[in-house]
C-alpha cells in the first residue's frame, strides 16, 4: 500500500492518505510520478461542490502523466468523507479558459457532489485519507472556507 501526506505547513498539520491502486491503478501511478519530490501548491474551498479543498496541480507535471486526458477509473459524483478525487478538464472546455485543468479534489466532509456549472462532471476516486486522520482533515478543510487559501504540500509518506 502506497501512502503520502497532505501538509499544511502553517499549521504543522499532516493528513495521511492511501491510494488506492486496486481500483484507480493508472489515476495512482501518474499522481505518485507527480509528487516524487514534494509539491508545494496551495488550496482553495471549492464553490460548487460542497466541503471540498481543490487543489490544482501544475499542468507542467501532469501533462506528460497519464493524468493528462486521464481514463474513468473507480468514478462517482458523490464523493464521501476523506476520499480524493482527480477530474482532469481540458482547455477552452471550463468557461473557454485556455489551460487544461488537473484538480485534486479533497473532500472533507458530508453531502459533497461534482455538479458545476457545465453539469455533472464525474472524479476518479483514487485516494482515502486514514480514519484517524479525518477529523483533522475536517479541521483544515472549515479553516480553508472560513480563511482562504492555505499552503499544502503532497508528498509520499
Amino acid at each position: 500500500m502506497r501512502t503520502f501526506i497532505m501538509e499544511f505547513p502553517n499549521d504543522n498539520i499532516e493528513i495521511r492518505a492511501t491510494l488506492l491502486d486496486d481500483k484507480s491503478p493508472k489515476t495512482c501511478d501518474a499522481f505518485w510520478d507527480v509528487i516524487e519530490k514534494p509539491l508545494e501548491t496551495a488550496g482553495k474551498h471549492a464553490m460548487y461542490t460542497g466541503k471540498e479543498i481543490s487543489v490544482q496541480f501544475p499542468a507542467d507535471l501532469c501533462e506528460k502523466t497519464d493524468l493528462h486526458e486521464v481514463r474513468p477509473e473507480n468514478q462517482t459524483c458523490f464523493p464521501q468523507p476523506g476520499e480524493l478525487l482527480f477530474t482532469y478538464v481540458g482547455a477552452y472546455a471550463w468557461g473557454g479558459m485556455p489551460k487544461a485543468i488537473y484538480d485534486v479534489g479533497c473532500f472533507y466532509g458530508p453531502d459533497a457532489r461534482t455538479f458545476f456549472p457545465m453539469g455533472w462532471l464525474p472524479g476518479n476516486r483514487f485516494a482515502k485519507v486514514w480514519e484517524e486522520d479525518l477529523e483533522k482533515f475536517a479541521e483544515m478543510g472549515a479553516k480553508t472556507g472560513n480563511e482562504g487559501i492555505q499552503p499544502m504540500i503532497f508528498r509520499r509518506g
